[in-house]
């Protein structure tokens, strides 16, 4: 599959944002605004290092537990699905990342380690073996589902060794700054890829997608805490559950549609250095949402990406 994506400055793909800063020189209003094109392009080996930074952000501090690098490997060795934006041409580093891979392949399905990106050689059938990375995800989804019973039972029927429904396990990371709008487009591109894979016969055949979008609530902030903290109170009061944001707002879509979901915490507590920064400091504190959803509900929800006006 040769699908070539946004090479050229007006591709009709290319997706133009408006970006607004401000500055005490500009107009009356305080802001400048900047055109951005936003050109697409299929995971390319190059952008091994960055894609490994991007799931290490999605991750977060989790992301100890996992094999990134791997799992950058195999995102960028199938270059036939998987969607990257750049804003400098093709050789710069993405700002965005959309793809799926196929669990039940990588965990049960023998087949050659990948040869890490920049390195010399290549792997030999001695090194043939299943996923470290998506064996530590599938763990790690297990762990996590357990307090939702419905939905630790399908994952563990769909991901045994004997299951004839496949997973396809989504990751989307982008930077802060980037723009929702750029979100459709790549949801779209990723569901024609997944077709054009599956006409010719590659493993792209999904029965269910799995996501675990990045989330937070509202805490009190720490640093206001410091400064002026609470007395205890002898009489405990019941709380209301809080509301739960999501980093991504095309996920908060996404959730109506699934078949299970399930709120978890991290598992690792942030380092030395990321607790200088953390969000809890502002009052966010980061969560996931695992969400399981049937592969008839993504066309139905792309669609509503793509219509919606307030983006």
């Amino acid at each position: 599959m040769n699908k070539r994506k946004a090479t050229e400055k007006h591709d009709p793909e290319d997706v133009e944002m408006a970006s607004h800063e401000e500055d005490d020189d500009s107009g009356s209003d305080g802001e400048d605004i900047i055109n951005v094109d936003f050109e697409f392009f299929d995971p390319k080996e190059m952008d091994f290092h960055a894609i490994k930074n991007l799931l290490n952000q999605y991750f977060a501090s989790d992301a100890i537990l996992f094999a990134l690098s791997e799992l950058s490997d195999l995102i960028v060795a199938q270059s036939n699905v998987g969607t990257t934006i750049k804003v400098n041409g093709v050789e710069s580093d993405p700002y965005s990342l959309l793809t799926v891979l196929n669990m039940n392949q990588h965990l049960h399905h023998i087949h050659p380690t990948p040869t890490p990106a920049g390195s010399e050689g290549s792997a030999t059938a001695g090194a043939q073996k299943p996923s470290q990375a998506m064996t530590q995800i599938r763990d790690y989804v297990f762990t996590k589902s357990k307090q939702n019973e419905g939905l630790h039972t399908k994952l563990k029927e769909l991901l045994g060794a004997e299951s004839k429904k496949e997973v396809g396990l989504i990751l989307s990371e982008r930077f802060i700054n980037m723009p929702v709008e750029t979100a459709p487009p790549m949801w779209r591109m990723l569901l024609e890829e997944v077709k054009w894979a599956v006409d010719e016969g590659l493993p792209f055949n999904f029965e269910y997608y799995l996501l675990m979008a990045p989330t937070y609530h509202e805490v009190a902030p720490k640093i206001d805490l410091d400064d002026e903290a609470p007395k205890p109170t002898k009489k405990k009061t019941k709380t209301a559950e809080p509301t739960t944001f999501f980093f991504h707002p095309e996920e908060e879509m996404l959730q109506q549609f699934a078949e299970f979901t399930q709120d978890f915490k991290l598992t690792t507590p942030p380092t030395v250095a990321e607790s200088k920064n953390t969000f809890e400091d502002y009052g966010i504190a980061p969560a996931r949402r695992m969400m399981l959803i049937h592969k008839t509900k993504i066309p139905e929800v792309v669609q509503l990406m793509t219509n919606n006006s307030q983006w």
